[in-house]
């Protein structure tokens, strides 16, 4: 007869036979076993009974419901059942291996039955579950024997067992990538981990040529017996060794150096178990020491050489200094010479128009004979009847329309000639602007000047009264922006005015005369002892090619000029240790020009 989870519960024949020679009533029998069975169930744990004789495995709902499934799913019915209710669900990796284990104990039921494979669960993973089970006798007649045994769910365990071991891999790798030596030792400085830098650092081919030795086995010398005491004293004190500097010879007996640390492990305890030691390869360092501590030596020898070789240079420093700064006056020299040129280049330019229109006026003046023209003209209109008489009324009314003619051709000629006066005058006053700034030029000065303090806002204020009749008569808006601050430096006050002049003309040359707003600002502020000077206007702009040519010697975008001012404008600023640079954002956009000086 085959006994079911009910039959086995009620009828337990050894439990029975304990509750019996314990003097416990049969009553009691099934109750204790219920608690029993409950106190299973509490513990999550599957449980299973393998009947030896038909062949047929009970199982609990447990076993079932860590898989994901329904105990009435499966026939429990007392007929064989091994195969659906077990192997059929094991890992097919890990079926073979199941099957032979347990036929196995089956042969031999001694002990206790342990194994563990992954099982499937319902929604098609797989659980990892740990089997144990013995062999349960049967002590009547019936020879029924049983295997009890139960089911644990340890996914989760060996899915902790498989990060550690990939941890542990991957830490595996890294210290044996790294050049560095690493190294653990046991409490008696055995060794039970090497890095391959260690291992090829002592001189053999594998890591299970150095475990289980103490630096005493693998160095019989000196280095090995101070190696082994160090470790000894990091153990027992506890107290770590940071990265000190010692010797060791490789295995071709060469001397090497390293840094080395020492560092207690302890337990939860707080007792040392291991110790861990890494050592960084410092020879090169050693080496580039030793190199540097000879360079010193062989530095301080020269020294007294270069300290007369420093003299020396003092000297022709000096000297050089003396040189350029005659250099220096001799180009300033130079420049005043070029710009003077420049300027009578523009005189001469107004010198030809001014006897343009002489000549233009001349030629109207021999022309003008308006006031006999029109006395003629009244003469024939008050003699028009007796002169229509004598030739004819048509002839003589022809004869007052060509007189009349002539009268309004002469009109227009003296209207012209007020007209050339007007540009004769505007060309006066440019030559007049000419003269004062060559005034203000040759006012004074002879030869090389000499350096004073120059005072930028009294210059700026010289050039806008100097401009000022050009500045209005064209209606262009000028405007001085200079924040509160010290704006003197050394230098030479006519070069920098003629710079500053020569940059407000270029200015008003460059602004349509038709446009609707004409402006010129000037901006000056002094920030961090840098003297930054901006003049900027709306005028005609220019594109990036045509500005990377501006301080081209003889480079000019002028009708009649020499390519000369900006050129020598830069070569002053440069000589007051400043820069002057010019940019437009294109053509039609206006121009800004800045100077920048240091105090």
């Amino acid at each position: 007869m085959i006994a079911t989870e009910k039959d086995y519960i009620n009828t337990g024949l050894e439990e029975r036979e304990w509750f019996k020679s314990n003097g416990i009533p049969p009553e009691c029998m099934n109750k204790e076993l219920e608690k029993y069975k409950a106190f299973i169930t509490g513990l999550d744990i599957g449980v299973w009974e393998y009947f030896l004789e038909s062949e047929f495995l009970w199982c609990n709902d447990i076993y079932f419901s860590m898989l994901g499934r329904d105990i009435n799913h499966y026939d429990l019915s007392g007929k064989s059942n091994l195969k659906t209710s077990w192997a059929d669900l094991i890992h097919p990796d890990d079926r073979l291996k199941a099957n032979t284990g347990f036929a196995e104990f089956l042969k031999k039921p001694e002990g206790m039955y342990e194994d563990y494979f992954r099982m499937k669960h319902f929604d098609g993973s797989w659980r990892w579950i740990w089997s144990r089970g013995r062999l349960f006798k049967d002590t009547t007649e019936n020879t029924n024997h049983i295997i009890i045994g139960t089911h644990v769910d340890i996914t989760k365990h060996k899915k902790a067992e498989e990060a550690i071991h990939q941890e542990r891999i991957l830490l595996r790798t890294l210290i044996d990538s790294l050049p560095d030596t690493i190294y653990v030792k046991d409490i008696k400085g055995r060794k039970v981990i090497a890095n391959r830098a260690d291992v090829a650092c002592i001189g053999v081919d594998s890591e299970a040529e150095v475990l289980g030795k103490t630096d005493l086995d693998l160095f019989n010398n000196d280095i090995g017996l101070r190696g082994y005491e160090d470790d000894m004293r990091v153990i027992q004190s506890g107290d770590p060794i940071i990265n000190r500097e010692e010797y060791f010879l490789d295995a071709t007996g060469t001397k090497r150096w390293l840094l080395t640390t020492k560092i207690p492990v302890t337990d939860e305890r707080g007792r040392v178990i291991r110790l861990l030691g890494i050592g960084h390869d410092i020879t090169l360092r050693k080496q580039a020491d030793e190199e540097l501590k000879k360079l010193n030596n062989d530095l301080s020898l020269q020294s007294t050489e270069l300290s007369k070789q420093a003299e020396d240079l003092k000297a022709l420093n000096k000297q050089l200094k003396e040189q350029k700064e005659q250099e220096l006056e001799k180009a300033i020299a130079q420049g005043k010479f070029e710009i003077a040129s420049e300027f009578l280049h523009d005189i001469g330019n107004a010198m030809v128009g001014f006897g343009a229109h002489l000549n233009r006026i001349n030629r109207s003046v021999d022309q003008n004979n308006l006031d006999t023209i029109k006395n003629l003209t009244m003469f024939l209109k008050t003699q028009q009847t007796a002169i229509a008489g004598a030739i004819g009324a048509v002839k003589a009314g022809a004869l007052i329309t060509i007189t009349e003619n002539i009268a309004v051709s002469q009109a227009d000629n003296v209207e012209d000639i007020r007209k050339s006066i007007t540009e004769l005058l505007n060309i006066i006053t440019h030559i007049q602007e000419i003269l004062n700034i060559q005034r203000q030029l040759v006012r004074g000065h002879s030869g090389a000047h000499e350096r004073k303090p120059v005072n930028l806002v009294k210059i700026i204020d010289d050039c806008r009264a100097m401009l000022f009749a050009s500045i209005d008569k064209k209606g262009i808006q000028f405007k001085i922006n200079i924040k509160h601050g010290d704006y003197t430096i050394k230098g030479d006050h006519t070069k920098l005015m003629q710079v500053i002049l020569n940059v407000l003309k270029n200015s008003i040359e460059a602004i349509d005369l038709e446009a609707a707003e004409k402006k010129i600002n000037i901006e000056m502020q002094n920030e961090n002892d840098v003297i930054d000077l901006r003049i900027i206007d709306n005028g005609q702009g220019f594109n990036a090619e045509t500005g990377s040519l501006f301080f081209v010697r003889g480079f000019t975008t002028k009708k009649n000029g020499t390519g000369l001012g900006l050129y020598n404008c830069r070569t002053v600023v440069e000589s007051h240790a400043g820069s002057l640079e010019i940019k437009s954002d294109g053509p039609g956009l206006g121009a800004v020009t800045v100077i920048k000086f240091a105090v």
